[in-house]
Parts: C-alpha cells; structure tokens; sequence
C-alpha cells in the first residue's frame, strides 16, 4: 500500500532502516532504492523512484532515520485520506516569508515532532512543538514526506531548476500548498541522525524556490518575522557574495511589502553597514562596491 522512495548513499543506514520499516510499517510496502551517490540531485533521484511505485501512498525518507512509532502504516493512509490534504511529515512551519528562507521560519511557526541526533552521538533530543494531531503547515521538511501518488503526479519534484540536495522539499511543499493543505502530524515518531547543512548550494536553491513561487501564503503579515527572516538572508547571502550594486539589487527583490517603521529602519541600518565595510566583506574576492 505504501512505495517507500530512498536516494540512497550510506549502505549502513540503509541496513538498519530497512530492518526497522519491516518491524513497525505494520501495511504491504515497497521499498525503492535509488543508489545516490551524489551522481544526481534528489529531484532527479526521487522522481525516478517515484515512476517505479506500484502503491497509492509515496513516502519519500531520508535513510538516517529510524521508525519510532509501532504499526505507522495505517496511520499515515489514514492521514493522507483525509479530505484535501497534500503533504503529511513531521516537521514544518505555518509561515512562509518573502526572503528566501528554509522550511525552519521561526520557532514561532515551526511545527515539529521528532528525536533529533546527529551522526556523532548516541544520544537523541526530542523536539516536540505540535499543540495538534494534525497541525497546518505550507513548507514541510524533506526528512519525511508523504503524499498520495495522485496528487504527487500533479506536482513532481522540481529537477528542471534544483540540482543537488536543497530546496527540493520547500519547492515541492509550497507548490502543493496553493491547491492543498500540508500537515505536520504527532503520532509518527521517527528519530532523525543528522542536521542540516546550510551551505552555498542551499542558498542559491532557497533564491531559485523563492524566484519561481510567488508569494501570498498567509492572510496576516508578521512584521517581526519578516525582518528576522530577511536579516538572515542577508548574512547569508554575503557570504558567499560580494557587496556590490549587483548584489544589492538581487536582494531588494526579496525586500518584505509590510513592515512597521521600526523594522524598515533595522534593514535599512543593516545595508549601510554592509556597504560601510563593503571591502573587508569583500576581502576574499577583487570586486568591490
């Protein structure tokens, strides 16, 4: 009933995460394997695997994860049966900003239900913020998402724009959110064995996710929200790139509509100073302002 598609990297997890779906799924499953080794994107990856699903229920899953939660199946098919829901997972967020942004907002609107560790301890955090068994979200986190084939058909990962392993899950998520409704769900617990990586790759995938879906996600704007999220893109975004009228530009794209005057003048504060010490910013490239 259920095709459980994996880009697959690291045999060892791969082991032990196999051994765990046949002990808790507790319904008929696939597992389709997709042999990764950083070859093709995850867009790529996945959408391969999906074409080769028998089953109406696709769960695509990171393999460093195990299943907490005994006899899950039936409680994920129960969940995407609801009406109108697109995308169930176990980590999300109700707010979608106007800079490039992951799925992780703010723990204001960050929904998450799972044991996070890394690939260097033993030891596991449990991070629970669900208020609900069914909480609603726009951009749901990549570790798990599960989604009926039919309405994957309507969406697909976006392989065409995103290349390597960024942006696939916020891109995806957004997309299916303007005709369906995501939820972050509190009765599948998984432990997850490592974090993310922001790196240069995310944030240039994060720009291409905000470039290609347009905004008007939620009714009400979150002024202090939307400056936080902004300042962040900036830090990120110089450094990796020169302060220098072209990158000023870029990120004005993304400047938030709806601000009170005290948020305006933070921004603003924050590009002088940039422009300021534009060159020692800039010291490890020769372009400057």
């Amino acid at each position: 009933m259920v095709s459980i598609i994996i880009s697959s990297y690291l045999p060892k997890y791969f082991s032990a995460l196999e051994k765990n779906i046949a002990e808790t799924i507790g319904v008929p499953y696939e597992i389709i394997k997709v042999d990764n080794p950083g070859l093709m994107g995850i867009c790529e990856a996945y959408n391969k695997g999906a074409q080769k699903a028998q089953f109406d229920y696709l769960l695509f899953i990171h393999e460093d994860i195990l299943f907490k939660t005994e006899n899950w199946g039936p409680q994920l098919i129960s969940h995407l049966d609801k009406e109108n829901t697109g995308i169930v997972g176990v980590a999300g967020s109700s707010y979608v900003p106007s800079a490039p942004s992951s799925w992780t907002v703010s723990e204001k609107y960050n929904v998450v239900n799972i044991l996070q560790g890394d690939k260097n301890s033993t030891e596991s955090v449990p991070i629970h913020t669900t208020k609900r068994n069914r909480e609603k979200v726009f951009a749901v986190d990549g570790v798990f998402m599960a989604i009926k084939k039919v309405n994957y058909l309507l969406f697909k990962f976006n392989e065409s724009i995103l290349k390597g392993f960024h942006g696939y899950d916020l891109d995806l998520s957004l997309r299916v959110s303007k005709k369906f409704q995501n939820y972050v769900i509190d009765d599948i617990l998984i432990e997850h064995f490592s974090k993310g990586n922001p790196d240069k790759v995310w944030l240039d995938n994060n720009i291409l996710v905000k470039q290609n879906i347009d905004s008007g996600f939620q009714q009400k704007n979150d002024s202090e929200t939307e400056k936080k999220a902004f300042l962040g893109f900036l830090y990120n975004y110089f450094k990796y790139y020169p302060v220098n009228k072209k990158s000023i530009a870029l990120t004005l794209k993304f400047y938030p509509k709806k601000l009170n005057f005290n948020d305006h003048l933070a921004i603003i504060k924050k590009y002088f100073q940039y422009i300021r010490y534009h060159k020692s910013i800039n010291n490890k490239t020769n372009t400057n302002f």
